[in-house]
């Protein structure tokens, strides 16, 4: 999932670790999601977004063909 949290961060001049603190996470999680190597939950998300007075989808950006649903992935749709 994509996300615009550095442009974000940026943006308002905050560092990823100033993030993480205002949302009750480590550095090293705002990193892991900055770079698309973790998703977040939707509270979490949702958290973030809040911080940039954004909506979750204003900071994330979905690509429903990168995604199976789980209705999909326990049909065995691959």
């Amino acid at each position: 999932m994509k996300n615009r949290i550095r442009e974000l961060r940026e943006r308002i001049g905050i560092t990823q670790e100033q993030l993480g603190k205002k949302v009750g996470t480590s550095r090293q999680a705002i990193n892991a999601i900055e770079t698309e190597k973790f998703e977040p939950s939707i509270w979490l998300a949702y958290d973030i977004a809040n911080v940039f007075c954004c909506t979750i989808e204003e900071v994330f950006i979905f690509n429903k063909s990168e995604r199976k649903s789980r209705a999909e992935m326990s049909r065995g749709e691959v």
